[in-house]
């Protein structure tokens, strides 16, 4: 694909130079609209709005991101709300060398030349001296700490902050040593950015563009901020929602028209750039200030969460509820995660009402450019996280794309949820830009235009809503909608509604959305209400409204026909379930929408509901399943609801292909909770890889999600077996091993007998401990790997609660010499990081950290931490049954097996506990049905 690329002189401000080439693929417009709405309203492209991208920071100087379609600066305002750009300040003193003036603390060895020749002096002589160092950096996930390219990260780039004063107006200043040569005096001062709009530029000798900073001075703190992009996320995110000629060619981002404010909420020393503690609520605060302060439309991009333990009910989501509240004319736009395709696994704090959350798509005309992928229509990405229990996403955005990248960056085409929230934000700043200009002073309430692009969107062929949520996005459906609404004057008559439904998994078995993950038990006459409130109701308000209410599916079928609400009363819709269109285990899903009495039908409210039937393991079938000669397309997802039947301590997942058939797929497996467990390798008759097995021990009681890919770059139509054999070896007693009790009784549940053959491991031990977290305080905890040790291994677990108040949570090691050797972050309640011992000393030092990102300052959470080291060499037990090292387990029938071991020569810490495991392997099949851990006692 060519591009037409233009070069263009800006002579005048506000004269239309942008029309969106309708051969652009990099960064897709043409199946959303975008194209077609610029080419019909080229004026309207974003002008007269702001994004402000709360990610890891935007580089003001990359090609797309100087300049607005008018030729004025794009980014505006710049903050860092991690700390990792702090400098801190020190009071200087001016001495003379050799009749020249230089600047130094001799403290902190701080010292620089051409204090005499600044253009600004200070008001009252008082001078405050600081330096940037390279070496913070060095375990940025940048790789980019050599900020000017000279092969070295020890260099120190000196900064000295004073008060002066200017055609009678006095404001601080800062001269940095960008070129590092030890004299301020060919450099250039800063004030904040802001107040500027100057970027401190740092050259580069590898012939890079220059790293472009912003600097934020805070005299009273004795610091300043600079500002910065070491992820490379941020300004990918900012060139797709306003990009204007990236690359200096003719590739624009959906509202190249708009000007752009950077708040740095993501800290890249920690791992994926984490969010740090009251990073993301300070940032969205200044959003807050900005959207009240300037008078045009304000629209928040946000790339940034984690997984959700409890969907909307997150101490940020409570923040951001309470935000919007207070402010409804600022406009978030929030990716849903990249936790999918397991329904139920919608983001933190992407849950939240309060906000418009994307889903990703990956178009064909991307997918061909970018990816050599030959698809036959737009899929939705296969990580792009589901609806469950809360009405998300909202739409589906282009979540696959090139856009603007810093200079180190070797990369510029990022795929994501990350990267559909700011397309949906550029929707929303065109649907601003043009409102501004068709509707003078009209102020649009976010919900409303939240609404309008929901109603708008499309219906992608093959998804269903907790899939699409609305559909794909498309902004000339959204504006017709939009100009509907203000027409007809639903600015002073729109209301927003809170609906909440029976989910037994939820606390307090209540959701916003009915939502049953097992619904085997349902019975004819069962029948289910959902609570409707309005939620801005007044004392003063008169109000009484009348709904009117359709189902889109035949199975889902609301009792009433209309409904109504009065004041502040809330209002019941009863539902009840078709069974006769319900016979098949699967997933159904349906929505009920209300819509207004009266001309307008303004659809008001919406209700979902989604029902599980899942498929039944037992003794008639030997507990196993299998489904042959299915198919799926590239892109889509076979779902499998799998209920664990009682008893049940292992599961074998087998995909294979079919005879001659072609196949590119691959399995996931997701928890009752909706948490990813495994992805499987890819089955690929290509490669003659045709068939896959995994296997998985110790699953918790539930209904379980399997769900088969076809592939997206599958070069057709895939053709897959699948099949699912549990097992059921239990063990009768919770002993620790030792010369005393030595043995332990098991039996078989199911009722097939399993002869199988018995071997077991020492494998090493565990420490646990219980810490308390709070503020922004670090856990540190150093430790030694010794000689014959392979590698440790450190588990977090805490409440679903606890996670809940929670934006981020970073945990790292470091080596002695203060370098990242893993770093982790938690999606949900659980997670590890573990370190291989590749050194070949008798010991080496290295320190367990955790950063936690609370959601607020005082926040504090209990932790559980668990320590586990591996031993190098393998310790066997000899595990026998009557002197045998086999067993047959016959159906119900216990049998005691006897466990024989040597105390190895390896170091154990007086609080550990030795751990090993036993191994049950198929006489018949050779396969591992079961490894039992145990616990040994010396």
């Amino acid at each position: 694909m060519k591009f037409r690329i233009f070069f263009l002189c800006l002579l005048f401000m506000g004269i239309n130079i942008f029309a969106q080439d309708s051969t652009q693929t990099f960064l897709s417009v043409s199946g959303t609209a975008v194209d077609e709405f610029h080419k019909l309203h080229p004026e309207y492209d974003g002008r007269g709005t702001i994004i402000l991208v709360l990610d890891t920071g935007v580089d003001m100087g990359i090609e797309g991101l100087t300049k607005t379609s008018t030729g004025e600066v794009k980014v505006i305002d710049v903050q860092d709300f991690t700390g990792e750009g702090d400098v801190k300040l020190y009071k200087a003193e001016t001495e003379e060398d050799n009749d020249s003036l230089f600047f130094v603390n001799e403290d902190m060895g701080y010292k620089v030349y051409g204090a005499d020749k600044l253009t600004f002096k200070s008001i009252n002589d008082e001078y405050y001296i600081g330096a940037f160092d390279e070496w913070s950096l060095i375990n940025s996930s940048s790789n980019a700490a050599d900020l000017n390219g000279n092969g070295s990260t020890d260099d120190k780039y000196i900064i000295v902050v004073f008060e002066t004063e200017a055609d009678s107006e006095q404001f601080w200043v800062a001269y940095m040593d960008t070129n590092d040569d030890g004299d301020l005096s060919d450099e250039q001062p800063h004030r904040n950015y802001k107040d500027d709009l100057m970027p401190i530029k740092i050259p580069n000798e590898s012939g890079l563009t220059e790293l472009t900073m912003g600097i934020n001075i805070f005299p009273e703190e004795n610091r300043v901020s600079l500002h910065f992009d070491d992820g490379s996320h941020g300004t990918h995110c900012a060139g797709i929602a306003t990009g204007y000629r990236i690359g200096g060619i003719d590739l624009n981002g959906v509202a190249p028209g708009a000007k752009l404010i950077s708040l740095k909420l993501g800290d890249n020393l920690y791992s994926g750039g984490a969010t740090v503690t009251e990073s993301m609520k300070k940032a969205y605060l200044y959003a807050d200030k900005i959207s009240k302060e300037m008078k045009v439309p304000c629209i928040v991009s946000m790339s940034f969460g984690i997984g959700s333990e409890i969907e909307g009910e997150s101490e940020m989501e409570y923040f951001l509820e309470s935000l919007t509240e207070k402010n409804p004319y600022l406009y978030i736009s929030l990716s849903s995660g990249n936790e999918g395709p397991g329904i139920s696994s919608t983001g933190l704090p992407s849950s939240t009402s309060a906000a418009f959350t994307s889903g990703a798509v990956l178009p064909t005309d991307v997918g061909r450019d970018l990816y050599g992928a030959t698809l036959n229509r737009n899929i939705i990405l296969y990580f792009s996280s589901r609806g469950g229990e809360v009405n998300k996403p909202d739409v589906c955005s282009p979540g696959a794309c090139t856009s603007t990248v810093p200079n180190w960056a070797g990369w510029d085409r990022f795929w994501g949820t990350s990267m559909a929230a700011p397309y949906s934000a550029g929707v929303m700043s065109l649907l601003l830009s043009a409102a501004e200009k068709d509707y003078p002073g009209v102020k649009i309430p976010s919900q409303l235009l939240y609404n309008a692009i929901r109603e708008g969107a499309v219906h992608m062929e093959g998804y269903n809503i907790l899939d699409e949520g609305h559909g794909y996005i498309n902004v000339m459906n959204a504006y017709k909608i939009l100009k509907k609404y203000i027409d007809e004057g639903e600015i002073d008559k729109f209301e927003t509604y809170s609906i909440s439904s029976f989910a037994p998994n939820f606390p307090g078995e209540t959701a916003p959305n009915l939502y049953l993950r097992n619904a085997s038990y349902l019975k004819n006459e069962d029948a289910y209400l959902f609570r409707i409130r309005r939620n801005n109701f007044q004392n003063t308000d008169k109000f009484y409204r009348s709904y009117n209410l359709k189902s889109d599916s035949d199975w889902l079928i609301p009792i009433q026909k209309k409904t109504y609400i009065r004041n502040d009363q809330p209002t019941f819709v009863t539902v009840k379930f078709d069974h006769k269109k319900m016979q098949l285990p699967g997933l159904y899903t349906g929505r009920i929408t209300a819509y207004r009495d009266d001309k307008t039908k303004f659809p008001e409210f919406e209700m979902i509901a989604t029902v599980v039937i899942p498929y039944k393991f037992c003794a008639d079938d030997n507990y196993s399943k299998t489904w042959k000669s299915k198919k799926v397309e590239q892109g889509l997802i076979d779902r499998y609801f799998i209920e664990l039947p009682a008893g049940q301590t292992g599961m074998d997942v087998k995909l294979s292909a079919v005879d001659n058939d072609y196949a590119r797929v691959r399995f996931s497996l997701f928890d009752p909770d909706g948490i990813g467990i495994d992805v499987s390798p890819t089955l690929n008759t290509i490669d003659s890889k045709n068939d896959v097995e995994e296997n998985y021990f110790d699953l918790k009681p539930g209904v379980y999600e399997l769900d088969v890919e076809g592939h997206y770059l599958a070069r057709d139509t895939s053709t897959y077996n699948l099949a699912v054999q549990f097992n059921g070896i239990n063990r009768l007693d919770d002993k620790v091993i030792s010369d005393e009790n030595n043995s332990i009784n098991v039996v078989n549940l199911f009722n097939q007998p399993e002869e199988c053959k018995l071997s077991g491991n020492l494998l090493g031990y565990k420490v646990k401990s219980n810490i308390t977290l709070s503020g922004s305080s670090k856990f540190e905890l150093p430790f030694v790997m010794k000689r014959g040790e392979q590698s440790k291994e450190f588990k977090i677990e805490m409440s679903k609660d606890d996670f809940n108040k929670f934006t981020d949570f970073s945990f790292l090691i470091y080596d002695e010499d203060g370098m990242t050797v893993e770093s982790e972050a938690l999606s949900f309640k659980t997670g590890t990081v573990s370190v291989t011992n590749s050194s070949g000393d008798d010991s080496s030092k290295y320190t367990f950290v955790i950063v936690p990102g609370f959601a607020d300052e005082s926040d504090m959470a209990d932790i559980s931490l668990t320590e586990t080291t591996y031993f190098e060499n393998n310790y066997p037990v000899t595990v026998t049954s009557e002197r045998r090292p086999a067993v047959t387990l016959f159906p119900s029938l216990p049998k005691q097996l006897t466990i024989s071991f040597s105390k190895p020569d390896e170091f154990f810490p007086d609080d550990s506990v030795p751990f090993g495991n036993i191994k049950f392997e198929s006489a018949t099949t050779n396969k591992i049905e079961y490894e039992l851990p145990i616990k040994f006692k010396f």
